[in-house]
C-alpha cells in the first residue's frame, strides 16, 4: 500500500557479500562454487516480476532443512545466508540489512504505515523460497504486526499474491481502492472496506482484497479510526467549535488530502469519509454524549 524504492544492491553482490562473512573455508567454497545456480535463480525471479507471477516460481515443502535446493547448496545453507551471514553479520551484508530496513523511513509499506518497522519481511517466504533468502527485491521492510500476521505462506495462484512494494504497478499506490464508511451510532464507527476502481482488471481487483484480508487490515484500521474519531470529535467540542459546517468539513478534507499519510492509509481514508457525511459535518457535538 506504500510504493518503496527498488533497492539499489546487485543481487550477485549481496549474495557475495554474505558469502564473505562465511569463515569457514570449504562452505565458503561450497556457496562460491553454487553462483550460476544462484544467478539462474535471480533471473527466474525477474522474468516473474516481469509478468508479475511470483506464485509460477517453484517452491519447497517447510522443513527438511536438508533438502537439496540448487546444485548442492541444502535448504539451511541458503537460509544461513539470511539468518547467519546478513542478520548476524557485522561487515558489508549487515549494512546492506540496515539499508533496506531504513529504507521506508520507519513506516511499514504493507500496512500502509500504520505499523512502525522493525524487522525485514521475505515477500516470498524462505521457508518455501530459500534460494531467494538474499535477494534485495524479496527482503522488505515491515512491521511487526504484518511480518507475523501473514505467516509464512505464499498463495498458490496469482490472484493469491498480496501486493509488492517494490515492483507492483503504482496503479496499487496512486489510486484509492480502501474506503470507509461512517455510522451514526453511539460511539460513532468506520468501517473499513476493500473498493478496487471498476476498471481494474479482475486479477488486479482481487489481489487489492486479497492484501486487504492478508493483512487484516479493516480490523487494524478500525481500531485506529476509533481513537482518532473520539480525538477529533473533542476537538470539535473546544478548539475546533467556532467553525462553521463548511468550514469543519474543509478541515476534514484538508486531512483526507495531506500528501504525508498514505493514500489507502486509514488516517486519509477515514477523513475522506467523514467529510462526505454531511451529517457528522453538521452535528452539534456539544449536546452529544457517548460520541
Amino acid at each position: 500500500m506504500r510504493k518503496l524504492d527498488i533497492p539499489g544492491d546487485d543481487p550477485m553482490d549481496v549474495y557475495n557479500a554474505c558469502v564473505a562473512a562465511v569463515s569457514d573455508p570449504q562452505l565458503q567454497h561450497l556457496y562460491d562454487s553454487n553462483q550460476p545456480h544462484i544467478f539462474r535463480a535471480v533471473t527466474a525471479f525477474n522474468d516473474a516480476t516481469a509478468a508479475v507471477a511470483w506464485s509460477n516460481l517453484p517452491r519447497v515443502p517447510r522443513g527438511n532443512d536438508g533438502r537439496v535446493i540448487a546444485g548442492n547448496l541444502t535448504k539451511k545453507h541458503l537460509t544461513d545466508l539470511y539468518s547467519s551471514y546478513m542478520v548476524g553479520s557485522t561487515g558489508s551484508s549487515r549494512k546492506i540489512y540496515d539499508d533496506i530496513l531504513v529504507s521506508s523511513g520507519g513506516l511499514c509499506p504493507f500496512c500502509g504505515g500504520l505499523g512502525q518497522v522493525h524487522t525485514l519481511d521475505h515477500y516470498l517466504p524462505k521457508s518455501n523460497f530459500p534460494i531467494y533468502s538474499v535477494l534485495p527485491t524479496n527482503l522488505i521492510p515491515c512491521c511487526r504486526d504484518c511480518n507475523t500476521g501473514k505467516g509464512n505462506t505464499f498463495g498458490s495462484q496469482l490472484n493469491e499474491q498480496t501486493l509488492h512494494p517494490y515492483l507492483d504497478d503504482d496503479k496499487y499506490f496512486a489510486a484509492r481502492w480502501v474506503f470507509a464508511e461512517i455510522s451514526e451510532t453511539t460511539p460513532i464507527g468506520a468501517a473499513f472496506v476493500c473498493l478496487p476502481p471498476a476498471h481494474w482488471s479482475n486479477l488486479e481487483k482481487l489481489r487489492a482484497k486479497r492484501h486487504f484480508k492478508s493483512y487484516d487490515i479493516a480490523s487494524r484500521f478500525g481500531v485506529q479510526a476509533g481513537a482518532e474519531l473520539g480525538r477529533l470529535i473533542d476537538l470539535r467540542r473546544n478548539s475546533l467549535r467556532k467553525l462553521s459546517s463548511q468550514m469543519f468539513k474543509d478541515y476534514l478534507i484538508d486531512n483526507a488530502n495531506c500528501d504525508g499519510f498514505d493514500l489507502n492509509g486509514w488516517s486519509r481514508t477515514m477523513y475522506a469519509a467523514l467529510a462526505e457525511a454531511e451529517w457528522f459535518c453538521e452535528a452539534d457535538f456539544t449536546a452529544r454524549s457517548g460520541v
